[in-house]
């Protein structure tokens, strides 16, 4: 592929900036693997984690059998929803932690019902309460934790257990498929089934050599899964994919690898046929300092790519001042469903600043001691008309996102908590690693204006 400025880049393959980034300053560039160099076929991975643990549950957990009566559907759950273990409860916030939306079962709750559980307005997630969905893996707990409370809500199943209960237990089920290797197995016998190689992704990462960046691999996969899945994404010769990274760490333990730990364990040589180690550049363990030191390099002379707020991104910039780039894979699609209705996005923001402006002279024209009636009625409909309008356009916006939580980003007129994180925490982020070779290697991602509320009557559209 040859470089395309980024006017000439799919808008959903664009890279969108939260903060200056000048390319030139960096001398190296991280990746996460999971989620982040490797692309999963979600559904497929999903889909089998949710059946396994159904299973598991019924078989280790002694679940009923009608358990199996729960289906997996890929639009139940999605990123930065959070798990009320107390109250049985799955919920959106806003930017500000406030409980815009909560699920319990399949029934969404109405708005006195949530003021009622959530009384003080703010959610403190701190504490043993709460759980965020900050990954994709999280998926498909959220979509079991969800049909297993309706069928307790409905007398079916899951009577004796209680709502932490039930959700600690399916946590403690995917977390013993994951160690025990049961998950594993199955994906690295059928990796095209599980991953979606990515054309461009050796031709980014050689591109990023070329310009004289270092480039490492920080994963918390055990090294036999990092290798296979790498290998299996770059092809090649057996073990040629280390070729392309100058320092490889698996097994990492993020986000505890941005604390003080230790040297990294060197990978023992031709012990994997997938990873030979053939310069001595694979580890296991250690920490960030550990990593800083072998590169000859550290804190915002790094850019580190991962897909987890918290544990990739947040991590890495507080602690050690990296610079960072979240992978979102849901941006795409979001982009490329949104793009169709631009101008029913700007046809929206004109018809809510007349409402406002209609609303404030209807209430200054009531205020008066003999208002004008005649004026006064065709404010009101005036009024009525524009909020038909809103209406219709609302629900033409809310038809390109997902059908029960709407944005991934949004929640109304403001961000959802997953948008302000993406936006207060990430430099710069993007659907894929690839979406780079559209872009110059020294670009500088410069942030757009950020226009405040005040200017917005100020500024020309």
């Amino acid at each position: 592929m040859s470089e395309f400025s980024d006017r000439m880049a799919a808008p959903g393959r664009r890279i969108f900036t939260n903060r200056n980034l000048r390319m030139e300053s960096i001398e190296a560039i991280g990746f996460d693997m999971d989620h982040t160099l490797a692309v999963y076929n979600t559904e497929n991975f999903n889909h089998l984690c949710f059946d396994l643990a159904l299973e598991r549950l019924i078989s280790d957990h002694g679940y009923e059998a009608s358990i199996r009566t729960v289906r997996w559907d890929p639009d139940a759950v999605i990123r930065g929803l959070i798990v009320d273990k107390q109250e049985g409860n799955l919920l959106k916030l806003d930017a500000y932690n406030h409980v815009t939306r909560a699920r319990r079962g399949f029934r969404f709750l109405e708005k006195d019902e949530i003021r009622q559980a959530y009384s003080s307005g703010d959610v403190r997630l701190s504490g043993q309460r709460y759980r965020i969905f900050d990954t994709l893996f999280d998926m498909p707990e959220g979509c079991i934790f969800s049909g297993l409370m309706d069928l307790k809500e409905n007398g079916i199943a899951c009577a004796d257990r209680s709502a932490d209960q039930i959700y600690s237990e399916i946590r403690k089920t995917v977390d013993t498929m994951h160690a025990d290797g049961t998950l594993k197995a199955r994906i690295m016998a059928d990796l095209g089934r599980f991953f979606i190689p990515d054309p461009d992704l050796v031709a980014v990462l050689k591109k990023f050599r070329k310009a004289g960046k270092k480039l490492f691999l920080l994963t918390n996969s055990e090294a036999d899964y990092t290798a296979a899945v790498m290998d299996f994404l770059v092809g090649g010769d057996s073990g040629s994919w280390e070729d392309l990274f100058d320092l490889i760490i698996c097994f990492a333990c993020k986000p505890g690898y941005f604390l003080p730990k230790g040297e990294a364990e060197p990978h023992e040589p031709n012990t994997l046929e997938l990873l030979p180690n053939r310069k001595g550049q694979c580890y296991v363990g250690g920490d960030c300092f550990f990593l800083e030191k072998q590169l000859g390099t550290g804190g915002d002379q790094i850019l580190y790519f991962g897909d987890h707020t918290y544990g990739d991104i947040l991590r890495s910039k507080k602690s050690v001042g990296w610079r960072t780039a979240m992978i979102v894979p849901e941006v795409e699609q979001e982009v490329q469903n949104l793009r169709p209705l631009r101008n029913d996005w700007r046809e929206l923001a004109t018809v809510e600043e007349d409402l406002d402006t209609m609303v404030v002279r209807r209430d200054r024209l009531e205020s008066t001691e003999k208002p004008d009636q005649k004026e006064l009625l065709e404010l009101q409909a005036a009024i009525g008309e524009a909020l038909g309008q809103r209406s219709v356009l609302q629900k033409n916006l809310k038809a390109a996102y997902n059908p029960y939580w709407d944005s991934l980003f949004r929640e109304g007129r403001a961000s959802s908590r997953f948008g302000r994180q993406t936006t207060e925490f990430a430099c710069i982020y993007t659907s894929r690693v690839s979406n780079f070779l559209n872009y110059p290697a020294d670009k500088f991602f410069g942030r757009h204006l950020e226009v405040l509320p005040h200017e917005r009557w100020a500024l020309s559209e």
